[in-house]
């Protein structure tokens, strides 16, 4: 019963990422939410283990899936940064998403720890 969390957690974003996958036709929306899905998942589990590290392999999760897959492969702007450049120019991209969901809705939601938790700046 204690683990039921972690479970909701990856079984949420399992159904979003083979809705989006089957609806959209692209193969994008199930590793990316795949991935979210099972680092949030493995960060709760490790969690409630009180597992010593747990923060900081969340926080490499994150940190890796945005430098290097976001950052390196997609070339995409997550920092403040590119908010602002997205935001003002009237596109509709990833860093104005990752502010709307990590920086503003997840913490009016789920408190400081959303972001707070797994921030991978804070690794940085």
């Amino acid at each position: 019963m204690k683990y039921t969390a972690p479970i909701v957690m990856l079984a949420v974003f399992e159904a979003i990422a083979v809705t989006l996958w089957l609806t959209k036709n692209n193969i994008f929306y199930l590793l990316n939410f795949s991935y979210i899905g099972c680092s949030i998942a493995l960060g709760i589990f490790l969690y409630i283990k009180n597992y010593k590290y747990a923060r900081r392999i969340v926080q490499l999760l994150v940190g890796l899936y945005m430098l290097i897959y976001l950052g390196l492969i997609s070339r995409e702007n997550m920092q403040i940064e590119g908010f602002w450049y997205y935001l003002f120019s009237g596109v509709f991209e990833a860093a104005t998403i990752h502010y709307a969901v990590a920086k503003i809705f997840g913490p009016l939601l789920f408190g400081r720890g959303w972001c707070g938790y797994a921030c991978w700046t804070a690794m940085v």
